[in-house]
């Protein structure tokens, strides 16, 4: 499968996930390693693209900007499958872990493109891609991973939170390093 076949089967996907098809959405992803590893290159793609539309109001970065800001993105997609894994564990259910990781992957993508809209209008506006994004994973594991609302509302609460404070944890810790005095 293509990286663009893999895209055009995630809109359906995260739709079908949205009405509550658990069939269609799980066919919409490849939930493997290699439709892991596509979704991430396509939420790669989708971060350049923002990297890039914000270039465009506050100039260019610098390289190594863009690159730390991969990393860090990498680091938080990390830390969400662990969390995500650890949560599937907790709650004793038998879903494997990239029938989740995945199209939440593909959702974080169309959310960053969602944000670069959002920025034209304000800069609070960017919070309704992020609640978008909570809706999003909490429907993702209340269709695909089965789980009761309560459970997929926490899911979802719990990878918003990961999505949101890593990034921040690690570009304050490298970025503002605490004086030593």
């Amino acid at each position: 499968m293509t990286m663009v076949d893999a895209l055009t089967r995630a809109g359906p996907g995260l739709a079908a996930a949205m009405r509550g098809d658990r069939e269609g959405a799980a066919a919409g992803f490849e939930a493997t390693p290699a439709g892991l590893m596509t979704a991430l290159g396509w939420l790669v793609l989708a971060l350049l693209l923002s990297a890039a539309a914000q270039a465009a109001f506050a100039g260019l970065p610098r390289l190594d900007q863009v690159l730390f800001g991969l990393v860090v993105q990498a680091l938080a997609i990390g830390a969400l499958g662990l969390v995500m894994a650890r949560s599937l564990r907790f709650l004793k259910l038998d879903v494997p872990l990239l029938a989740l990781l995945v199209p939440t992957v593909y959702g974080l993508a169309l959310v960053q493109v969602a944000a670069i809209v959002l920025a034209l209008i304000g800069p609070n506006a960017q919070l309704v891609a992020l609640v978008a994004l909570a809706l999003l994973i909490g429907r993702i594991g209340a269709v695909i991973g089965a789980m009761p609302v309560g459970p997929a509302v926490a899911f979802a609460l719990l990878g918003v939170l990961v999505l949101v404070v890593v990034p921040n944890a690690l570009y304050i810790v490298f970025l503002h390093p605490p004086s030593p005095a």
